[in-house]
């Protein structure tokens, strides 16, 4: 098998007159899928002109993928949360502190029915090909400050919350201990588990043809909530497995070794192990490259790891995002030529003519 899709995360224009531009430049340059992020703002304000965007990325032949985008700052991203805002009281406990965190309890029922009503209508309404499930995480694996990711200590796990810690004493028997134990990570694991599933369940019940992917955050660290990658692999109701081993941010947030050829080592493995785990479980499989972010100078690792996604054959590669960031906090340094080089990798993927690039590369 061969890869079946090269695609871009989109996000920003709410018009689709203006989004067909977009879209057109995209196949221009070798994509035949998108994902469109999805804030929940954009689900409260923009609905109609959303479900038009999604039409029209159909109408000019693109795959689409819908990202609910950092909603309950549980999934990856960067918008903020209308739900948070709105429940101040549901969000996520800190154990070490005590303190409410900027992120929605995924136990709590009012923010299960909120994401479940939610996808119900866009799965009703729309001819989403897939839904993606955006590094699912607990608040305390990471945070930013001052422009910077932190990641937290080991004893700063959330969430033990009142409803949680009830949850806890039923299962097991006991009061949740403030520490991470092997129960404690087993239970936050469970639960996480048991909400992807739900909203996956949803998609399915509403229209079983779409498609369901889940990205994981490419390491098995404890704060995350999911260490065991297989248990989400067993879902029945999950059609791909992706992750996307950034090598370039991961080693600026010190989780990997730095280095160009020790980040293409850990890439690899990655893709290594989550092809694995997909065979087994009959899923299909999906790798990220970076295009954010990156410096000048370090473009040709971005296509490298495409290639070494293309030799792997895993059905789709995606690149986040669109014109690698260019105008945005998320900006690589050279971004219109890191994005011309993402279209020729992809093309040469396709089989199509190299790009013809509509601007001049900084």
């Amino acid at each position: 098998m061969s890869v079946e899709e090269t695609g871009v995360a989109y996000y920003g224009v709410m018009y689709p007159d203006r989004a067909v531009q977009d879209f057109e430049e995209m196949i221009e340059y070798g994509c035949n899928a998108v994902l469109l992020g999805w804030s929940e703002f954009d689900a409260w304000f923009w609905h109609p002109n959303v479900k038009k965007l999604i039409q029209e990325a159909k109408n000019h032949g693109l795959k689409v993928y819908v990202d609910p985008w950092a909603w309950g700052k549980i999934f990856g991203g960067e918008p903020t949360s209308v739900f948070l805002q709105n429940h101040a009281d549901l969000r996520q406990i800190s154990s070490k502190t005590g303190k409410s965190l900027p992120s929605a309890c995924f136990n709590t029922p009012e923010f299960r029915q909120y994401m479940v009503k939610n996808i119900e209508k866009m799965a009703q309404e729309t001819e989403t090909d897939y839904f993606f499930w955006d590094e699912p995480h607990y608040a305390s694996f990471w945070r930013v400050e001052t422009g910077t990711i932190e990641i937290l200590e080991l004893d700063d796990w959330a969430c033990a919350c009142e409803l949680c810690q009830k949850l806890f004493k039923d299962q097991y028997g006991y009061q949740m201990p403030t520490e991470m134990t092997d129960d404690v990570e087993q239970f936050r694991q469970d639960k996480i588990i048991e909400f992807l599933d739900e909203i996956s369940q949803a998609v399915k019940k509403t229209d079983p043809k779409k498609g369901v992917c889940v990205c994981l955050l490419p390491m098995s660290h404890p704060l995350i909530g999911i260490t065991n990658w297989e248990q989400v692999a067993t879902l029945q109701n999950i059609d791909m497995l992706s992750t996307d081993p950034y090598w370039v941010a991961f080693s600026q947030y010190g989780l990997i070794p730095s280095g160009f050829q020790e980040g293409i080592n850990w890439y690899k493995e990655t893709l290594d192990n989550l092809i694995e785990l997909a065979k087994k479980h009959r899923k299909k499989t999906q790798a990220w490259v970076q295009a954010f972010n990156i410096p000048k100078g370090r473009e040709e690792e971005i296509v490298k790891g495409i290639e070494i996604a293309k030799e792997k054959k895993v059905d789709s590669i995606f690149a986040w995002p669109y014109r690698a960031g260019e105008g945005s906090i998320l900006s690589s340094d050279r971004a219109p030529k890191l994005w011309k080089m993402i279209g020729e990798a992809y093309r040469e993927i396709i089989k199509a003519p190299k790009v013809k690039p509509q601007r001049k590369p900084k």
